[in-house]
C-alpha cells in the first residue's frame, strides 16, 4: 500500500558500548505494502530474532492483502465492490461483517474523522484516485468530475456496528482510502508480534513511520528528512511525518501536495512539514495527516483529545 503522504528512508545512528556487552544488532529489510520496511532488533539469539522478524513482515503482508486500495481483491476494495453491486440491484448498500483487522482500523478512522472535523477522512478515495491520475497524465482533474468525486466524500456517508462488526455504505459510489491510517497500524501490529516474541529492544520503520521499544546504549537516534544534522531520539514511542514539501505535483506554477483536503479535494499548497510522536504508530500516522490538512492553529483543538501526542510544524 503505497504512502499518500512523505515516503522517505529513515536512517538509524545506533552507538553501541561495545558488542560483547550488549545484545548483537540484527536488521531485515524488504519491501512491503509499497515501501521499504525496516527491523532492528538487540538480541542475544539469532534464531529467534529471525523467526520474530519474518513473523512480523508476514503480518504486514497480510495487512496489506486486507487494506490496500492498489488491490482489487483485498478486504477493503471487495466491500467497496460489492456495496455499489447491491446498490445496483436494490438502491440501497448491504451490511457487511468484516475482519477484526479492517474493523479496528475503521473504527479509529471513524473517531479520527469526527474529531478532526473532516480533515480526516478515509472517503477520500475517489478524490484521490483523480490526483493519481492527474499526476500520470500531467493534467489536473476537471473540475466537474473533481466535484462528483467530492459528492462521495463525507464521514456520514458510512456507519458501523460493533455488535455484528459490520459496516455499511450508504452512498453508491463511496471508496475507502486507508493510506493516512492502515500504515501505522501494519507498523503496531509488527511490534507487537516482536514483543511477544520476547524481544524488546526493537524498532520497525515502514517507510517513515516508526514505533521503537526500549533504547539500546546511545539510544535510538532518528535523522529527519528536512534536515542533514538534526536527530530525534525516541524510546517506546512512535513517530510519523507528513508535509506538502516532497511529493507533489505542478500545474499552472502551483504544487498540488499527494495530501488531501477532504473538504475542498485539492492537494495542499503550503509547503511545510508535520512530525508527530505518539504512543502507538497508527496515532501517530493519522494525525500526522490531520494536522497537516488543519494547520498550526486549528490543530491545537484536535491535540486536546490525544494529551500524550506531540506535534511540531516545521518550515522549510
Amino acid at each position: 500500500m503505497p504512502n499518500v503522504r512523505l515516503c522517505f528512508f529513515v536512517f538509524f545512528a545506533v552507538f553501541l558500548l561495545s558488542e560483547s556487552a550488549w545484545a548483537k544488532r540484527f536488521a531485515f529489510e524488504r519491501i512491503e505494502m509499497g515501501v521499504l520496511i525496516r527491523i532492528i532488533v538487540h538480541a542475544e539469539d539469532a534464531a529467534t530474532v529471525e523467526k520474530a522478524a519474518n513473523a512480523a513482515f508476514d503480518r504486514i503482508r497480510d495487512l496489506n492483502a486486507t487494506m490496500s486500495d492498489f488491490d482489487d481483491d483485498s478486504e477493503l476494495m471487495q466491500l467497496c465492490r460489492r456495496s455499489s453491486e447491491e446498490f445496483e440491484k436494490t438502491g440501497t448498500g448491504p451490511w457487511m461483517r468484516v475482519s477484526d483487522d479492517l474493523f479496528s482500523v475503521l473504527e479509529s478512522s471513524k473517531r479520527f474523522a469526527e474529531l478532526s472535523d473532516g480533515a480526516f477522512d478515509i472517503t477520500v478515495g475517489p478524490v484521490v484516485r483523480l490526483w493519481r491520475r492527474a499526476r500520470r497524465m500531467g493534467e489536473p482533474p476537471k473540475p466537474e468530475r473533481l466535484a462528483q468525486a467530492r459528492e462521495l466524500v463525507g464521514n456520514d456517508l458510512w456507519e458501523l456496528d460493533k455488535k455484528t462488526q459490520s459496516v455499511r455504505l450508504k452512498k453508491k459510489g463511496v471508496q475507502f482510502d486507508l493510506g493516512a491510517i492502515a500504515k501505522g497500524y501494519a507498523v503496531d501490529q509488527a511490534f507487537e508480534v516482536l514483543l511477544v516474541a520476547g524481544l524488546e529492544i526493537v524498532l520497525v520503520d515502514a517507510g517513515g513511520d516508526l514505533r521503537v521499544g526500549a533504547a539500546p546504549p546511545g539510544g535510538w537516534k532518528i535523522a529527519v528528512p528536512e534536515s542533514q544534522d538534526e536527530m530525534i531520539s525516541l524510546e517506546n514511542r512512535a513517530s510519523a511525518t507528513s508535509g506538502a514539501l516532497f511529493r507533489f505535483v505542478e500545474f499552472d506554477g502551483v504544487r498540488y501536495s499527494h495530501i488531501i483536503d477532504p473538504k475542498t479535494g485539492y492537494g495542499l499548497t503550503t509547503p511545510f512539514i508535520v512530525r508527530v510522536s505518539a504512543p502507538t504508530a497508527f496515532e501517530a500516522d493519522a494525525l500526522a495527516s490531520a494536522c497537516s490538512v488543519l494547520g498550526p492553529e486549528a490543530s491545537r483543538k484536535l491535540l486536546k483529545a490525544f494529551p500524550n501526542a506531540e506535534v511540531r510544524f516545521v518550515d522549510p
